[in-house]
């Protein structure tokens, strides 16, 4: 191979060689960015989804209250309408 032709080869390569490190070294320096994005997004999901499921908690138990005091009031009057229509069979 003609000398110059070959120089001309070796500085293409390493000029290459170059570019294709530079490259990886960029490569690399989005890949830790888009890790570290996606750890936060993970970590801000987590976070909301604790957050959502502590509401969803808050809110059944005070449903779950609620329907109680209902049910609750409803034996009381189930009760005391039992209790009316014994007083009112006995008075017949």
């Amino acid at each position: 191979m003609d000398p110059e032709i070959a120089a001309a080869f070796a500085d293409t390569r390493r000029h290459f060689d170059v570019v294709g490190e530079q490259m990886r070294g960029d490569v690399r320096l989005l890949a830790e960015a888009f890790s570290t994005r996606i750890d936060r997004l993970e970590e801000n999901l987590r976070e909301e989804l604790l957050r959502s499921q502590r509401e969803l908690s808050a809110m059944i138990k005070f449903s779950y209250a609620e329907l109680q005091r209902r049910l609750e009031g409803l034996e009381r009057h189930h009760g005391e309408l039992e209790a009316r229509v014994r007083r009112l069979e006995a008075t017949r």
